[in-house]
């Protein structure tokens, strides 16, 4: 099934899970699926058409011990996934980000791997696969850097392909790399300090909405907080907002309504939007009301 990340209790409930992260096709995620029949799996994925794919192909097969989210893997440990709950943790083929300027968006970065070790339990492990050995070896420099795991290069069991890139790697005869970074001890992580926020959202003011004031526009809400807001929809007596928030690196799409009722406006998160409704959202209200609801 399709999990709604923004909507479901956090952390979720579950021990002894293991973790593809960037699924693809569903290929691999369904072997592991089918091979793990007594433990949850968890896939992350950001192509919408891939989950939908995937979701489909589950169904079909009647495998019911996946949960497939749409949502970048790290902020998917952050919010979704227990401290020392996942048993193992897969990377086929994942994005090697070629340039050195993009090198902290791989997903074997310090940082990254840092998280994902904090969720693993003892004794766990990462399986990284690519055809690309400069990877491989920023790989490695990032778990040395970390000192949490042992590091070994695994020999393939089958030299049938399961994913679509090891297929393609193998027809071209290109070497497939495949690495183990098995958990020794936990390395020092500190979370993101990115919290769902408690309590109601909706603000209540005297005024109404300055409609050319409120678009376009980049906001400071905190430290390492920003709101940009875009367009303004709607006429009459409700409004919404176009906004992007940047949380600590965490950004979010949202509408706000804005709806009047006499003298007065109130403003929430739109019905329309899902998103997980952090601490640096509600500040973000509170932000628009004060400076474009006007008496």
């Amino acid at each position: 099934m399709i999990l709604n990340h923004r909507t479901c209790p956090k952390p979720l409930p579950y021990d002894n899970t293991f973790v593809e992260i960037g699924f693809g096709r569903g290929d691999f995620l369904i072997k592991l699926a089918e091979e793990q029949k007594n433990y949850q799996i968890i896939g992350f994925e950001i192509s919408g058409i891939s989950l939908e794919k995937t979701e489909k192909r589950l169904r079909r097969l009647g495998i019911t011990n996946v949960l497939l989210i749409q949502m970048d893997a790290f902020w998917g440990f952050h919010f979704l996934l227990k401290r020392q709950s996942v048993r193992e943790i897969f990377l086929n083929f994942p994005d090697p980000w070629f340039k050195k300027r993009h090198f902290k968006r791989r997903l074997t970065s310090p940082e990254r791997l840092s998280i994902f070790a904090s969720r693993l339990k003892r004794g766990g492990t990462i399986r990284i696969k690519s055809d690309y050995k400069p990877f491989i070896d920023y790989t490695v420099s990032s778990a040395e850097e970390l000192g949490a795991f042992r590091i070994t290069e695994a020999h393939r069991a089958s030299p049938n392909p399961i994913t679509k890139y090891e297929e393609k790697a193998l027809s071209r005869g290109e070497k497939v790399y495949e690495i183990i970074l098995e958990l020794i001890e936990h390395p020092a992580f500190m979370e993101p300090d990115i919290k769902e926020a408690i309590g109601m959202f909706k603000v209540r003011k005297k005024g109404k909405l300055i409609q050319d004031m409120a678009k376009n526009q980049e906001v400071k809400v905190t430290d390492g907080t920003m709101l940009k807001t875009f367009k303004v929809l709607g006429c009459g007596d409700r409004k919404f907002i176009e906004c992007l928030i940047s949380e600590k690196g965490f950004t979010q799409r949202f509408l706000l309504e804005v709806r009047e009722y006499g003298e007065f406006s109130e403003i929430d998160i739109s019905p329309f939007s899902e998103v997980i409704r952090t601490e640096g959202i509600k500040k973000a209200v509170e932000k628009v009301a004060e400076l474009w609801i006007r008496p």
